[in-house]
C-alpha cells in the first residue's frame, strides 16, 4: 500500500503545487494590474502637480517684476518727494526773507512819507507867515484851500 499512495502522493503534490502557482501568477497578474492603475493614476497627477506649479512659477515670476516695478516707482517718487520739499523749503525762506524786506520798504515808505509830510506843513507854516505879511487883509474869495498830499498805501 505505500507504493500505491506513494505513486499517487507525489503526482497530487505535484497537481497541487501545479494549483498554486497558477493561482499565485494570477493573483501576481492582479496586483501588477492594480499598481499600473496605480501607477498611471500617480503620474497623471505628477503632471497635473507639475503644470499647476510651472503656472504658479510662472505668475509668481510676473508678480516679482510687478514689485520691482511698483518697488523703483516708489524709490523714484520717494526721491521726487525729498527734492520738492527741499525746493519748497527753500522758497518759503525766500518768501520770508522777501516778506521782512517788504516789511522794511513799507515801514521806511511810510517813514519818507511821513518826513514828506512834515516838511511840507513845516513849510506851509513858514509861507503862510511871510503871506501875513505880504497882504494885511486877505479876502476869503481869494484863499484857496491847500491841498492834502495823498498817502501812498
Amino acid at each position: 500500500m505505500e507504493r500505491t499512495i506513494s505513486s499517487w502522493l507525489v503526482p497530487l503534490l505535484l497537481a497541487v503545487g501545479c494549483v498554486a502557482l497558477v493561482g499565485n501568477i494570477f493573483h501576481a497578474r492582479k496586483v501588477n494590474k492594480s499598481l499600473m492603475v496605480d501607477i498611471e493614476q500617480a503620474q497623471a497627477d505628477l503632471q497635473v502637480a507639475s503644470d499647476n506649479s510651472q503656472d504658479c512659477t510662472k505668475k509668481m515670476d510676473a508678480k516679482t517684476a510687478d514689485v520691482t516695478a511698483k518697488n523703483q516707482q516708489v524709490a523714484t517718487l520717494t526721491a521726487n518727494l525729498a527734492t520738492l520739499t527741499d525746493e519748497k523749503t527753500k522758497i518759503q525762506e525766500q518768501v520770508t526773507q522777501l516778506t521782512a524786506q517788504l516789511e522794511e520798504a513799507t515801514a521806511a515808505n511810510t517813514a519818507l512819507q511821513a518826513e514828506i509830510i512834515d516838511s511840507k506843513v513845516a513849510k506851509a507854516a513858514m509861507e503862510k507867515p511871510e503871506e501875513g505879511k505880504k497882504e494885511e487883509a486877505p479876502k476869503e474869495e481869494e484863499k484857496k484851500p491847500e491841498a492834502k498830499p495823498a498817502e501812498a498805501a
